[in-house]
């Protein structure tokens, strides 16, 4: 808090005595040198006290700036990492509708490729031709052979099939 000083000169033809002077010698006024050297010292008191405290902000606020921009550069880091996730899944879902579209491409040309073998492929010219061409005939009930198998999976040959 600021001090008050009040200092009387002369009012009227006699001097105005204060509370103090009554309890105290009476001392002379300070000069006007006084009072502006007094008034410089207490400006440098109080920039001294103002430059403590700015020093001591400063600190605060260098500290809370480093708080501040580490959870700047995590928001960040998390915000990349996220539009990385995002990046990554939209091409790997892009990816799987092509692949998606040549199977079904495949297919259907499978299936025009079958239908169109069907409709080439007659059975009756294919037997006409063994029988004519290539002299193959059915075989008879004595050309049949049959095997038995004793329950297991496989057999084994040791001479050549009749």
């Amino acid at each position: 808090m600021q001090e008050l000083k009040t200092y009387y000169y002369q009012q009227g033809n006699a001097v105005r005595k204060t509370e103090e002077s009554y309890y105290r010698p009476a001392r002379s006024l300070p000069t006007r040198e006084q009072r502006e050297r007094e008034k410089r010292e207490d400006a440098i008191r109080r920039q001294r006290i103002t430059d403590r405290r700015r020093a001591a902000a400063l600190r605060k606020n260098r500290l809370l700036t480093g708080y501040m921009m580490v959870a700047v550069m995590l928001t960040v880091g998390m915000l990349v990492g996220y539009v990385a996730l995002q990046t990554n899944v939209s091409t790997r879902m892009n990816n799987i509708a092509n692949l998606e579209n040549q199977l079904s491409s495949v297919k259907a040309d499978n299936k025009a490729t079958e239908s169109r073998i069907a409709t080439t492929t007659n059975l009756s010219e294919i037997k006409d031709k063994a029988i004519k061409d290539l002299g193959m005939v059915y075989a008879t009930n004595s050309q049949i052979v049959y095997y038995n198998v004793d329950g297991s999976d496989y057999m084994s040959q040791y001479h050549d099939i009749p």
